[in-house]
Parts: structure tokens; sequence; C-alpha cells
């Protein structure tokens, strides 16, 4: 069969989260207790398809009908080969599937579509895709079942049309599930500052134009609509019967702990799910960071990160439960220690700087991660508040890490010396930068205000007035009024300022020889450390590039953004003879996989004018951040957001033709034996072990509640289809 080129492949990385050693030395009580905390988890999971695309939740219904109606998925493809399936149709289809769990959702983290790449013959039909797609499906005898939803959704997975590529906003051609009946920017930020002026969270919401009114739609398991005024209406009850579930799991596990403030903490998240007040859940995030430090199982549930939203202002729903690795965690206690020197190495004075809480750093086996892929870690609360007052839980991920080794081809426009490089220090990079962004990127930085005393009812500030400005060598002339705050002055802006700023400080503070001695590095494979961090930094650069909109001038991915800006200003700012990147780019080459080669010029540039370089960048957007200067930040964040160098835009459209890396995530299952004792049930490290753990975890139960759910806002969806 003749086919079209299709994108050249990347290997596939399957991350196992292995945590049977960790499981096995828990108590009964204990594997009950993680066995429903991690149910309830799951559940809220599939409120990710939801806020995903339309067609995740229906694709969703069909994956589990489809692999749901044979004896075994590992036997699937004889089945298929004996049925005349072509076996590297089938292949792509497994691939999709998979892809499609890891990333609950037929969108990535980053926003982007992605489609089952099936090889095209050439002269096929324009439906030649969508035709092998439902002959596969029509395999399984409840392909009946299902056939209505697929039929409303078959041209929909395949549609590539620009509109359809990427989560975006539908007035700048794009789909998303957090706006809609065709509202507008314009409303939607007029709409966030009006719920914000009435301390209504934005997190668990979605808006809904409908005749002429905004219905903030508001995820409570309580049902009530409150008018406003008569331009906005409040509506809770959103996910209703898949929160149910969440709380019906929180009171199983409840049952399995005899420790009162875990009790409590548990009685927050139900609460905060049955009225959806946002209240509920800052309460729960207190007691979560005043836990005990030395609770061996800790987890969250919520609306957190805001990646999906187009405007990066309401959250994706995520819950995660593993438990605390004590013996490795020792060992990163020290970091906590190095915390207040590695501040004052930071570029600006003292004074700019605000002590937290009581921060508490653990090693962390992840058993589940009931969201979009999974980070390798994660820093607790979200609330800024919280973090000042009572302190941070974090949590780096110990076993989501990827072996280098197997996907060191991935890195193929760098020197063979550099893809060796990145092959044996990767991972521990890995680690040492998730760990300096959640300790200090995410957590560093005081807010310049004037308050009102609570008893005189005098103005107040929290800085000396005499303060000088390093930016301008002037005292403080911007700083945030009387009821102001960061996310209500910076609206939408906040997660791309605190992804650039956190991503500054861990390239600023990589080379660190103290925090490289945590992570056993020696300080003979200091430099090499060094590099690679910064050999990551910029293949994350290149290989994000198609999250750039080109027409628009936008980025769809804030953490891709973010990365852009560091490497465009360093662009900018690097001599040419003092050159800290080199790029080489030959577009004449048949292979294009082969066009592109990036080279680091040596070690002494990195350390001494690279330094030099973001030290400006990030003292600038930190302090305009302190301050909060909006004007002067967002112009320097735009300026250099803005892809216009000639090589860089013909290396994105070339790297389009190029499969992108893949990783997925396989997660194990808890589940209960004939005699009710909770088992570890492993799968095989395949894309058919991780389509067989999601069957099994979520079968047919959810069903009714996942259908009604999405026929709730179809209309919208379909009109224009």
């Amino acid at each position: 069969m003749e086919t079209n080129t299709n994108p050249t492949s990347k290997i596939i990385s399957i991350i196992n989260i292995d945590f049977r050693e960790s499981f096995d030395q828990l108590t009964e009580e204990e594997k009950n207790y993680l066995y429903y905390l991690s149910k309830a988890c799951w559940a809220g999971q599939l409120i990710d398809l939801f806020q995903t695309s339309y067609e995740s939740p229906a694709l969703f219904m069909i994956f589990q009908k489809f692999f749901g109606s044979f004896p075994d998925v590992y036997e699937l493809e004889e089945i298929m080969k004996k049925n005349d399936i072509d076996p590297d149709i089938f292949d792509k289809f497994m691939e999709y599937a998979a892809r499609f769990y890891s990333n609950f959702g037929n969108y990535t983290i980053k926003k982007k579509k992605f489609f089952p790449e099936f090889p095209i013959p050439k002269n096929s039909p324009g439906d030649y895709e969508t035709n092998m797609f439902e002959k596969i499906l029509s395999q399984s005898d409840k392909f009946g079942e299902f056939k209505s939803i697929w039929d409303i959704i078959k041209y929909i997975i395949f549609d590539k049309t620009e509109n359809a590529e990427n989560i975006n906003l539908e007035e700048k051609d794009g789909k998303n599930c957090y706006y809609l009946g065709g509202i507008k920017k314009e409303q939607i930020e007029s709409t966030d500052e009006f719920l914000l002026s009435k301390d209504i969270s934005l997190l668990n919401t979605r808006l809904f134009l409908y005749n002429s009114k905004v219905v903030t739609l508001i995820g409570s398991i309580n049902d009530e609509q409150i008018d406003l005024d008569d331009k906005n209406i409040l509506l809770y009850g959103e996910y209703s019967s898949i929160l149910k579930k969440i709380n019906e799991n929180l009171s199983e596990a409840q049952k399995h702990t005899t420790k009162e403030e875990e009790k409590e903490l548990i009685n927050d998240y139900i609460n905060f799910f049955q009225t959806g007040k946002i209240e509920k859940h800052i309460e729960s995030q207190k007691k979560l960071v005043q836990l005990n430090s030395q609770v061996d199982i800790n987890y969250n549930l919520g609306w957190y990160t805001n990646e999906i939203d187009p405007l990066n202002s309401r959250g994706l729903f995520e819950g995660f439960v593993g438990f605390n690795d004590n013996f490795s965690s020792q060992k990163y206690e020290q970091i906590i220690n190095l915390i207040p020197q590695l501040i004052q190495e930071l570029p600006w004075p003292q004074d700019f700087n605000e002590k937290l809480g009581q921060t508490q750093f653990k090693s962390f086996e992840i058993i589940c991660f009931a969201r979009k892929g999974c980070p390798f870690g994660k820093s607790l609360p979200n609330y800024l508040e919280i973090k000042k007052e009572f302190g941070t839980k974090n949590l780096l991920f110990s076993n989501v890490y990827p072996n280098f080794k197997e996907i060191e081809n991935n890195y193929d426009y760098y020197d063979p010396k550099d893809q060796k490089l990145i092959s044996n220090f990767g991972q521990v990079v890995l680690k040492l930068t998730t760990t300096i962004k959640l300790l200090i990127g995410y957590g560093t930085g005081k807010f310049l205000k004037c308050e009102l005393d609570p008893e005189t009812k005098e103005e107040k500030y929290n800085f000396d007035k005499n303060l000088i400005n390093p930016l301008t060598n002037k005292p403080i002339e911007d700083f945030y009024q009387i009821d102001e705050t960061y996310e209500k002055k910076f609206g939408h802006n906040t997660y791309i300022i605190d992804e650039t700023i956190s991503t500054l400080i861990y390239l600023y503070l990589c080379e660190n020889e103290s925090i490289q001695e945590v992570f056993f590095v020696n300080k003979m494979h200091g430099r090499y450390v060094t590099q690679t961090c910064w050999l990551l930094f910029f293949s994350e650069v290149i290989s994000n590039l198609n999250l750039y909109i080109e027409k628009e001038k936008s980025w769809i991915h804030t953490p891709s953004r973010a990365a852009w800006i560091i490497f465009n200003y360093i662009l900018s700012e690097q001599k040419e003879s003092e050159e800290i990147i080199n790029i080489e780019y030959d577009s004449q080459k048949e292979q294009k996989e082969k066009i592109l080669k990036l080279k680091l010029i040596n070690q002494e540039l990195l350390s001494d004018k690279v330094n030099e370089i973001i030290s400006k960048l990030l003292q600038k957007l930190y302090i305009y951040k302190c301050t909060g200067n909006v004007k002067d930040a967002m112009e320097l964040i735009d300026k250099y957001s803005v892809i216009e160098n000639d090589k860089i835009l013909a290396i994105k459209k070339d790297r389009e033709n190029i499969a992108e890396n893949k990783t997925f995530y396989l997660f194990h299952n808890l589940s209960l034996d004939n005699n009710n004792k909770v088992i570890y049930k492993e799968y095989k490290k395949s894309k058919e072990g991780i389509i067989k753990s999601n069957l099994e975890r979520f079968g047919q139960e959810f069903d009714k509640d996942i259908y009604w759910q999405w026929v709730k806002y179809a209309t919208n969806f379909l009109k224009n289809k």
C-alpha cells in the first residue's frame, strides 16, 4: 500500500507509576484509607473530560464500551488481524486510545489536539481516517449501543481545521469548554472582575451566555440559582452527580482513619464539594499544610491548575494521593535550611522578600494523579495568603521521572555528546529544577501594599516608604492600594508572570553547588548538570514552537510562552562574540528531522554571561510583581512573547511536520478482592496496559452521569458544526 508521508515518529515514553513495595508496608486500615481516597480522586478526573472538549466525554464512553466488550485487551491485536484490520492502523488506534487516557481527553495539557496517526493511502477519500476508526469500533458486539454517540462526534475527532487545533476562545477561532454560548473576551473579563469584587472565586466556575445574561456555572452538589443583578446569575449544581461520587468515597475513607485532624480535613472537602463555596476549600488547605509532617498518606482534591482555560483564570479539576517516602525525604531536609541563603543570592534587595510560614519538603510516591498527564511535583496550597500565614507543603513525585536513556534519540538536534549528557544527567536535573521551582520559584515574593489598621482605621504600609526601587534608584512609587491583591490587579496575567519568574529562578540557581550536593552531584559533575539543565531548557523551547499561533502572535500554552520569553530575551541580549546558544538550520535538506542543530557554545559563558543576562529580566519581572506594576510588567512580557525571528519561524513550520514526543502514564489500580481486601493490581508497561488499567478503573459505573452531563450543553458545541 503506497501511503502519504506521515510525520516522523518519536519514541513513546511510558512512565510506569509503580508503588507496590510501599503499598505492601501499609496496614490494612491504611490500605483501605488509600483505596477510597484514590477512588475519590479518579471519580473527579471525569470532570476533566468536560473541561477539555465537547467530544472527550463521548469518546471516553465509546472507548469504555468498546474495550469492555472483549475478553482481554491484550488479545485485541490477534482478534483484529483475523477480521482483516490492518496491523499498522490498529497499532495507531491503540496508541491514540492510550494517549487519550493519559491526557484524559483528545487535547494535551498544552491545549493541543492530537489525532490517530493512521498511515493514509495516496488518493484515499477524505473520510478515510474516520472510516478506518469506525471499522475498528464496529468489531465490537456493543457497537450498536454507542453508534449514535459515534455518529455525532466522528467527524469532530478528525477535524484538523485551524479552529479545532487548539483550545482557545471562540473569537480567536478556537474551541474551549470554559466559555459557552458565544461569550466574548470583553464580557468574560468584566464578569470576572465583578465576581472577584463579590469574593466569588473563579476556580470552580464556567461562564455561559444565555439571553444576554452571563450565567456563572459553579461546581457543587447543591443546586441553587442566585440572581446577583440583572446581568449576572450564579447557578450552582455543575457536575453534581460526579461530585456526589467523590463525597461518597471521601466518607468511606473517613471511616478508615482514627486521626481527628484527618477526619476534619475530609469534612472540609466534603463541605466544599457539597456547597461549591471556595471558603470551605480554603479551610481544607489550611489544615492540609498543618497536618503532622510525619503523616504517611497525603492527598488533595479540587480545581487548581489553570493551564487549560484560554485565559488562565479557571481551574482544571485534579486529585492526587500517595505516601511520603520518609527515608528518602531525610536527605532533602537540608534543602529547607538552604532556602534563606538561596533567596539572598537572587538579584534584588532583601527588603523585597517576605518570610513564608513553615516549609515542608517530602519525597513522595504518587499512586494516583487524576488530571491530564502528571507533573514532577506539587507545591501546596495554591492560595498565597495561606502560604504566607501557614506555610507550604512541597512534594517531589519520586516515581514519575522518565528514563532519559530510553528517549535519548528524541534530542537528535544536539551533538551526540550533548545527547549523552541528557541521558546521564536528565533525571537528576529534572528533580533539581522541580525542587527549586517548588520551594523558591513559586513561593518567593513580597507584595508591597497599603492596608487599613483594623483598630485605628489609619493607613499603614508593610514596607519602608523610603525603600529604593532597584529599577529606578528612587523611592517606591508603585504599590498595592487598599483592597488590591495580586490576583485582582494582574488578573489572568498572574500565571505568565509566575511561570516566567519561577523558570528564571531555577535557571539562575541550577549551578548552585549547595543544591547540587543535596542531589549527590559531586563538584566534578556539577558543570555537566548545569549544562544539561540548559540543554533541556533550550530543547523545551524548540519542541514547543508549534504552540505559538503566528497570525495572532500569541501562545496557547503559558509555560511554553514563559520559556520562549526567556529564550528570546537571551537571543536579543547576547553579543555576537559571546553567543550562548548557536542555532544551525538548513531548510534545503529533505530529511526534516535532521535540518536543525542546537549547540551550547561553552560552559564559561553559561556560568557568567547567561546569568548576567537572565538576572536583568528576573529582577525586572520580580520587582514589577512586588510593586503591582502591571503596565511595565505586561509590556515586557508582551514584547518578548512574539516570534519575529525568520529562522525561528521557519524552524517552527518544519517542526510541525515532525511528530511530537509522547509521554504516556501507566497508573496501576487498587481494588477489592472477594473478601473485600484491598489489593494492588498491576498492568503491563504497554499501550494495552494503560488502556486496561483505565477500563477496569472506571468500568461502566459512570455512564449515566457522563452522558447526561454531556448532552446538557450539546447545542452550544454543535451549533457551528
